[in-house]
């Protein structure tokens, strides 16, 4: 069993495999597709990627590493899929720019959800067993936290980032 307070390097080194894995796999299925693309000119607030990111970060953290883990996963492979089709689109270089700031921290907040979300599922089986585990749970809020500041500091760098490198209008 995994202690609770403490982050094996193990685990972050599997779970970091297993989404470079389907990144990967990503980048390979979009280059198997015939898709005709457009650019799309819709500009998003910071507050929006803001929200987006953390509420289904927080609801992954809730519903355990029974859920987190594969739809962490799955947004691996769109990330991958998103990355070939924006290679096509826009170039590498602009691609690496528009990726290179936020994305590593945001891979980190999904890292970090899996892990409070392995937690969670300790949390919960310790309930059905009629335990309650209190430093699980401070843990698991601890990391809410944390994902928190991720997520706050992602959503700046993307958003200022991608608007000082010209917006939608630098895409083109």
């Amino acid at each position: 069993m995994v202690s609770i307070n403490i982050i094996k390097s193990a685990e972050i080194y599997k779970i970091s495999l297993y989404l470079l894995i389907s990144i990967v796999m990503g980048v390979f299925f979009g280059s198997l597709l015939d898709i005709h693309l457009t650019i799309n000119r819709e500009t998003i607030s910071m507050i929006d990627i803001f929200l987006n990111n953390l509420i289904i970060g927080i609801v992954l953290v809730l519903f355990t590493s029974l859920v987190s883990f594969p739809i962490i996963l799955f947004n691996g492979f769109f990330l991958g899929v998103n990355i070939f089709f924006s290679i096509q689109l826009f170039g590498s270089y602009k691609t690496f720019l528009t990726l290179v700031f936020h994305t590593p921290l945001e891979i980190f907040g999904w890292i970090l959800c899996i892990i409070a979300s392995n937690r969670m599922f300790i949390f919960y089986r310790g309930l059905f067993k009629k335990q309650f585990n209190l430093d699980v749970l401070l843990y698991v809020f601890k990391s809410i936290g944390v994902l928190i500041l991720i997520y706050l500091l992602a959503a700046i760098i993307e958003y200022n980032v991608f608007e000082l490198l010209g917006g939608s209008e630098w895409l083109s």
